[in-house]
């Protein structure tokens, strides 16, 4: 028999249990060595499936529901006591699990969902929505940034001439080089298409020395029959933050027109990145 003693520690135990295994392991474990084993399954489209199980399970009778919890039936040594209060509590608790249980997963789909919201599916950089919300936070903070708009030239010819899956490519490989070259100092997104833009929030380097630096290192380092055009903008230029894009744009659109030839070096040389680091790798 259960002492009063034993049924209100047995609730307790039970109250808190943090999973099926704790929750058979205590049934057994704190029943006075009533039961001797225990077997939980679970009512799922008309079959019984095994959830977990405990102790000596050879003796033990039919499952029944749970009160509360009627999709979950327990197996329980047939002549030990099991007070109807301890059912209970056993099935509000596995309820209360699979709630949980349910809540981690949806939260975690939710997370996928904001990732993938934020996300460009091709590069992995961040979007024009993830670039618009870092551009609010920029304003807000009244920052002095700086918005650098990219536009690739001849991009379409390559793509017409080699293929799809040439153009994806380079497109992963340059925003992998904007990544990079920019290191934690700037942000780099892709717009769409072959538009990129990279946001520079915390310059180590004053505006003229960031525009030669950015003209210079955000070009396309590996393909010698695409170019960046390139426009600049700073907050400090501009009225709003709307001008600092149009005057990014305006500038990017005018070096287009130009499209300048880009130098390409003949030879490997060391490069230096906005951190302040120095890697070997052809610009």
């Amino acid at each position: 028999m259960w002492s009063p003693e034993d049924h209100e520690t047995m609730l307790l135990t039970l109250a808190v249990a943090e999973s099926h295994h704790h929750l058979l392991d205590q049934l057994v474990q704190g029943s006075v060595k009533a039961l001797t084993g225990v077997t939980l399954w679970r009512q799922e489209e008309g079959t019984l499936a095994l959830q977990g199980w405990c102790g000596n399970t050879h003796e033990e009778g039919q499952p029944v529901p749970l009160p509360g919890a009627p999709n979950y039936l327990l197996g329980w040594t047939p002549d030990a006591p099991l007070p109807a209060s301890v059912q209970a509590m056993l099935g509000l608790r596995l309820l209360y699990l699979d709630l949980l249980s349910e809540k981690l997963q949806l939260s975690d789909q939710v997370s996928k969902l904001h990732h993938a919201a934020l996300t460009d599916p091709l590069t992995g950089l961040d979007n024009r929505r993830a670039f618009d919300a870092a551009l609010g936070a920029a304003e807000a903070a009244q920052e002095d940034f700086a918005v650098v708009f990219i536009d690739l030239n001849d991009f379409k010819a390559l793509n017409d001439k080699f293929g799809h899956a040439m153009g994806d490519s380079l497109l992963r490989g340059y925003g992998l080089w904007l990544s990079r070259v920019t290191h934690e100092r700037a942000q780099v997104y892709r717009l769409g298409g072959d538009e990129f833009v990279v946001l520079m929030r915390h310059s180590v380097l004053s505006p003229e020395a960031f525009s030669l630096w950015a003209m210079d290192r955000l070009q396309v380092p590996f393909v010698k029959e695409v170019s960046a055009a390139i426009g600049i903008a700073w907050r400090h230029e501009c009225e709003s933050v709307q001008a600092v894009l149009s005057l990014a744009d305006e500038r990017m659109y005018s070096a287009k027109k130009t499209e300048l030839p880009v130098a390409v070096p003949s030879e490997r040389r060391r490069f230096r990145t906005l951190a302040g680091g120095v890697s070997d790798e052809r610009p």
